[in-house]
């Protein structure tokens, strides 16, 4: 290079896990997370796991009102990024108690999930808080549907 500049190089750094949990099913999520229940605004977490499934770290991504939160899906990947996140969980709490997912809660997950499968960042699960209850999409086998649909419409591109 001219005038003997050199080139720094950066690599992420290994984040050790700020939180000794491992995830392996919604009940490990619910039983981590459920003090948002109680919250009396819907807030939205994101859970950065490594290639071990422990909790990197979180974020409250968004709060909301008392029936919704804004979940940007740009922001989503950038922090994903930032934890050099190998998967994700999303989870958010319904303040009613009531955690049956709403249209606009399966819109954004299934556009989140088949968003972060593009990045090479799979959803494990979006997990919705309730009143000493919740609802697991993976459980309800809709994060393999969501997957299974965004592949199509790479396959046709």
């Amino acid at each position: 290079m001219k005038g003997g500049a050199q080139m720094k190089f950066h690599v992420f750094e290994v984040k050790e896990p700020k939180f000794p949990v491992s995830f392996s099913s919604a009940k490990d999520v619910f039983d981590t997370m459920s003090g948002f229940s109680k919250s009396d605004r819907e807030m939205f977490m994101i859970l950065f796991l490594n290639t071990k499934n422990k909790m990197i770290d979180y974020v409250t991504h968004t709060i909301g009102t008392v029936d919704s939160s804004s979940v940007y899906p740009r922001d989503v990947l950038k922090s994903a990024l930032y934890f050099n996140a190998a998967a994700l969980i999303f989870c958010h709490n319904h303040p009613s108690g009531d955690p049956e997912p709403s249209t606009n809660d399966k819109m954004i997950t299934k556009t989140m999930v088949m968003i972060c499968e593009l990045a090479g960042i799979p959803v494990l699960d979006h997990v919705i808080l309730g009143k000493d209850v919740f609802y697991s999409f993976a459980d309800a086998g809709l994060i393999d549907d969501y997957k299974r649909q965004g592949q199509q419409i790479l396959n046709r591109l």
